[in-house]
């Protein structure tokens, strides 16, 4: 049996995909190197976002502004809302999740959080007699205002967050094919968190999709594949190290 190999038009979007991953991978690391200078310039400020929750204690309010820092891992399950095909049967399961956030403090019950998530799974998917485990990466930004209560200790988060990359693919005689993206560019989020003490916090999250996903799967050399759109959320729980 032939390998099976892309179309010249495949091909050529291909190198499309891969020119659109090198330019978003350059906006990304940009976008740290700002957060990095960001953070910096406003160490001297860090006061306004310390955890003791006793500032009261001590007779005086935390600085205006400041920074936060942290750095976690947790689970993540991605689902899958909608599938345009009735003909291929996806079966999403729980991946892992690790990010680097900032935060700029305003106040002792206001901040405005930027995350860079990093994110890694698996979906299970059939097609007629072709059944493959997809493997899926993305990287996301959020960019989320957060609301401190209870003395710090409960924050409400809430904003947009920006997928600056997703892609799933899976083996097939040997070829590495292209199931297409699994986070779509635009996507809303909102979560909840509880610091469990002066540095640990645990916080859900639930992530909405905006838009859908272009997929394809089941190609072969005697058969092209089924081209469907779907339509994704994703639920998180993780543990972070604040400071």
């Amino acid at each position: 049996m032939k390998d099976y190999k892309l179309s010249p038009l495949a091909g050529r979007l291909q190198i499309l995909r891969n020119m659109k991953s090198y330019v978003r991978d350059i906006a990304l690391a940009v976008m740290v190197a700002v957060a990095l200078i960001m953070g910096s310039s406003k160490a001297s400020a860090q006061a306004c976002c310390d955890h003791t929750f006793h500032y009261a204690e001590v007779g005086s309010e935390p600085p205006r502004m400041g920074t936060e820092w942290g750095i976690g891992v947790g689970a993540v399950y991605t689902g899958l809302s909608s599938v345009s095909s009735p003909d291929i049967l996806l079966s999403p399961r729980f991946g892992f999740q690790g990010h680097l956030d900032m935060a700029i403090c305003f106040g002792r019950n206001f901040a405005i959080e930027v995350e860079l998530d990093y994110e890694g799974g698996s979906i299970d998917a059939k097609y007629q007699d072709l059944e493959r485990r997809i493997r899926t990466t993305s990287i996301d930004i959020p960019l989320l205002l957060s609301l401190r209560l209870a003395n710090k200790r409960v924050r409400i988060n809430a904003g947009p967050v920006f997928g600056v990359m997703s892609k799933g693919e899976y083996t097939h005689n040997n070829e590495v094919m292209m199931f297409g993206s699994i986070t779509p560019t635009w996507n809303i989020a909102g979560g909840i968190g509880v610091r469990l003490s002066r540095y640990f916090l645990i916080e859900a999250r639930y992530i909405h999709a905006l838009t859908d996903n272009s997929n394809q799967f089941g190609g072969t050399e005697q058969k092209e594949g089924l081209d469907f759109n779907t339509r994704s959320y994703k639920v998180t729980l993780g543990v972070s190290l604040a400071f």
